[in-house]
């Protein structure tokens, strides 16, 4: 098991709550890619519990997938091009 980053159990608390936030902590919990891929996990899910479980599930699959998606699609691009970093914590709002 991981530790979560704060950054991510922030935006984690911010999206979930009771019974799903605690699922959700354990989803992510369990990941053992690394902050990077635990941010795009959560990013990828938009806060939709079965979601997050599908996009951890992709990760322990082939994590490259789950940053690929976060990372590199740009639906307005004809060509792949990094989007976001998700090396960097999630900004604080």
């Amino acid at each position: 098991m991981s530790t979560i980053p704060a950054d991510v159990r922030a935006r984690l608390e911010t999206e979930y709550d009771g019974a799903d936030l605690i699922e959700a902590l354990e989803l992510i919990e369990a990941l053992d890619f690394g902050d990077r891929v635990a941010r795009c996990v959560v990013f990828l899910a938009k806060g939709g519990l079965l979601e997050l479980a599908s996009y951890a599930e992709v990760a322990r699959i082939d994590w490259r997938d789950v940053i690929f998606w976060a990372e590199y699609i740009d639906l307005n691009a004809k060509h792949p091009k990094q989007v976001r970093d998700m090396t960097q914590p999630f900004a604080q709002e």
